[in-house]
């Protein structure tokens, strides 16, 4: 995904991509901020909450892999 993220294109993706709750998606730390934002005031939450698109868990990258502008999937590791 080349375009800005934000909650909408991440609900988009999460919905063409038919992504389940045993999925996680990545973002690079400046679109998880947006996302978060968006989030946070979408639902009216003012305190911390974890991010979650369709019951889809939105994580920020901290090791530096995701670039910007890009979502990265990561599926539920089979046991």
């Amino acid at each position: 995904m080349r375009y800005p993220i934000s909650y909408e294109t991440v609900h988009e993706f999460v919905l063409d991509n038919n992504l389940t709750e045993n999925d996680t998606i990545l973002l690079h730390p400046e679109d998880y901020s947006v996302v978060a934002a968006e989030y946070l005031s979408e639902n009216n939450f003012t305190l911390y909450r974890p991010v979650e698109v369709l019951g889809i868990k939105v994580l920020e990258d901290t090791d530096g892999e995701v670039k910007r502008k890009h979502i990265y999937v990561m599926p539920l590791a089979a046991s």
